[in-house]
């Protein structure tokens, strides 16, 4: 298994279980998070949607992406732009909690931390 893909199933894992806590809100239970932060408050937010979709339904979609990337031969220029574009919009989602929410969420900051790792291993291969 290469690193990306690796990774990649890291985010899957992280995205999904994300996605299994913000369903457990509707249920009337509490989001758990790592640091102790307020995970509610960043995906209940306005910024827990983008073009009217979960950012963690991207997150599923595009970590997918990256592990059947070399099953359905994609070229790896798209995958790269994927990867840029996810990075990019990662730290866009960071620079959301630290400045305006000011508030974290753990499993929020593993996804950034999974893009940013993608993005510099390939940046460096």
């Amino acid at each position: 298994m290469s690193p990306v893909t690796a990774l990649a199933v890291l985010g899957l894992l992280n995205a999904a279980y994300l996605y299994w806590q913000h369903r457990q809100v509707a249920r009337g239970r509490t989001m758990f998070c790592l640091l102790g932060g307020d995970c509610e408050a960043i995906v209940e937010s306005n910024y827990g949607r983008s073009f009217g979709v979960k950012n963690e339904i991207w997150g599923l979609a595009y970590y997918l992406l990256l592990i059947l990337a070399p099953y359905l031969n994609f070229p790896l220029p798209i995958t790269f732009i994927a990867v840029i574009s996810a990075t990019l919009f990662s730290l866009y989602l960071f620079c959301l909690q630290a400045f305006v929410l000011k508030k974290f969420c753990s499993w929020c900051l593993i996804a950034i931390a999974v893009n940013l790792s993608i993005f510099l291993y390939l940046l460096f291969i």
